[in-house]
């Protein structure tokens, strides 16, 4: 069993890291990179509303941010050391390595076995072209490996939810409880890291809230400078010609400094 102490210091030191990038990543959003999503959507699901389409572009970058933030930068390298860290709980020696081959994560080999592992932080992370992709990069690894004659498993690991394998495929597809298990040996670990995860969040996320918010306002200032007619009207012919339009789309008014000092 992994020491608490070991996994809280560990799941400190990786939050510490996940909210530092999520901290960059929203301080450098500008009013020119959100405005490059579908405007179409959301003219058509009715976002007539300044405040309202300011919140949903802006909830919909972070949503896709974090996600990738957490996968690279908490995840992948949690799923890795907590594999390192497990006791030897398949009865015999193991060597857990950063994965060697394209699309490997980690490689865990046993006397008898080798586990080339790439993990995903969800299970929806895949669509049917990139499968293909995966279980290609890990038939090339097995070929180069026939020489260490070894069983050889490839596995998509998913950091949560449940995967039920399709028998036709040669790649296991494990997720949330049954991934946790597999690298440490653990039943409850996906527990404890949901755990240890609560005892640091609160203190991070309550400083991201008051970034987050003082973005929104930033960001709705210089919305309304550039997007909303005088009587508060989106202007929803602007936003399609400056994401749209074959000319290359003038430069957005920024709001006065005195005004970005008022709020």
């Amino acid at each position: 069993m992994i020491d608490e102490a070991k996994l809280d210091a560990k799941v400190g030191e990786l939050l510490e890291t996940l909210y530092r990038k999520r901290f960059s990543a929203l301080e450098s959003l500008t009013l020119t990179k959100l405005i490059n999503k579908n405007p179409y959507l959301y003219r058509a699901i009715g976002v007539d509303v300044p405040a309202e389409f300011i919140d949903q572009l802006l909830s919909a970058r972070v949503s896709s941010s974090d996600e990738t933030i957490f996968g690279n930068d908490f995840l992948e390298p949690l799923a890795l050391w907590s594999a390192e860290q497990s006791d030897q709980h398949d009865g015999g020696e193991r060597k857990v390595t950063v994965g060697a081959g394209a699309g490997q994560d980690i490689t865990i080999e046993t006397a008898t076995a080798y586990l080339a592992i790439s993990v995903k932080s969800g299970k929806n992370i895949f669509n049917s072209q990139s499968d293909k992709g995966q279980t290609a990069e890990f038939a090339a690894l097995q070929a180069r490996l026939k020489k260490i004659n070894k069983q050889f498993r490839s596995i998509i690991g998913y950091g949560y939810g449940r995967k039920k394998a399709k028998a036709a495929s040669t790649t296991e597809k494990i997720a949330g409880q049954a991934f946790w298990q597999l690298l440490t040996g653990e039943p409850d670990y996906y527990l404890r890291i949901a755990m240890a995860i609560g005892r640091y969040s609160k203190a991070h996320s309550e400083e991201y809230k008051t970034r987050y918010s003082a973005k929104n306002r930033q960001l709705l200032r210089a919305f309304m400078l550039n997007f909303v007619a005088e009587n508060g009207d989106v202007l929803w012919d602007s936003i399609v010609k400056h994401n749209s339009s074959d000319a290359r789309p003038k430069h957005l008014q920024k709001p006065k400094a005195s005004d970005t000092d008022a709020t």
